[in-house]
């Protein structure tokens, strides 16, 4: 099992975009079969067949049917309240709390507009969500990691994930639109292999030079990625990608 970890700098940095333009764009799915023309249609070839979404990473056509990826995601999201939010004695909790939950249904993971149906959409073969307590989180990812298969890569998305356990490529993204940088993502300065700055089309060269000097100062001094995930197989995104795989599959 390889494993990707996409952490981030601060919410809105783009976590989900970058890990589901990861999904749409690692080869190692299996042969994508068009119930349409009963052919099979190859992973490279997917973009005739399938469109863009709008952070970028390529929607599998409905005409194509998915049988199984090797490729899967792990979203996880630390709960800091606990059981009780107010944190008083008023007893109106549910005496049924888990300090964690793994979610598996389609119901909920499909919702539109969730960020585990953008990761699902982007072509991952399973997605699982964990929803831990801080105090647990250990157990928490253990679990969620336990309903992947073995033959399964994962891209996991959340930073949690390496305070407890190490990953094949860890990138940490960042925007030129936020400057905030979060304790969680401070705790991982030595962790990370490399820095994804998560661009949008109206971000100037200046905003990025000034972003990647912000990390720069924070002690980030590792190599640096421009990525722009609207546009597909743009050289830069296709570096990005190259890297990727050359730190997974080297021998």
């Amino acid at each position: 099992m390889k494993k990707i970890v996409v952490a981030g700098t601060s919410s809105g940095v783009g976590k989900t975009t970058v890990a589901s333009f990861l999904l749409s764009s690692l080869p190692g799915l299996t042969p994508l079969f068009n119930k349409n023309s009963e052919e099979i249609v190859n992973h490279r070839r997917i973009l005739q067949h399938a469109g863009s979404t709008s952070n970028g990473a390529i929607e599998h056509s409905p005409g194509l049917f998915l049988p199984e990826s090797l490729w899967g995601a792990l979203k996880i999201t630390i709960r800091h309240e606990g059981s009780c939010p107010r944190h008083t004695d008023c007893h109106t909790c549910d005496d049924g709390y888990e300090p964690f939950t793994i979610v598996t249904s389609d119901s909920i993971l499909r919702e539109k507009g969730k960020d585990t149906d953008l990761l699902s959409r982007a072509g991952a073969g399973k997605v699982v969500w964990l929803q831990s307590d801080a105090n647990v989180e250990k157990a928490g990812i253990e679990a969620g990691l336990d309903c992947f298969d073995k033959e399964h890569n994962l891209v996991i998305e959340g930073n949690s994930f390496l305070r407890v356990q190490s990953a094949d490529v860890a990138i940490l993204v960042v925007s030129p639109s936020v400057d905030k940088i979060k304790r969680s993502a401070r705790l991982l300065l030595n962790k990370i292999d490399f820095v994804v700055i998560n661009i949008q089309k109206n971000h100037t060269t200046a905003e990025i030079e000034v972003c990647k000097e912000r990390m720069l100062a924070f002690g980030f001094n590792v190599p640096f990625y421009v990525v722009n995930p609207c546009l597909g197989t743009d050289y830069s995104n296709q570096v990005f990608i190259e890297k990727i795989q050359d730190m997974l599959f080297k021998t």
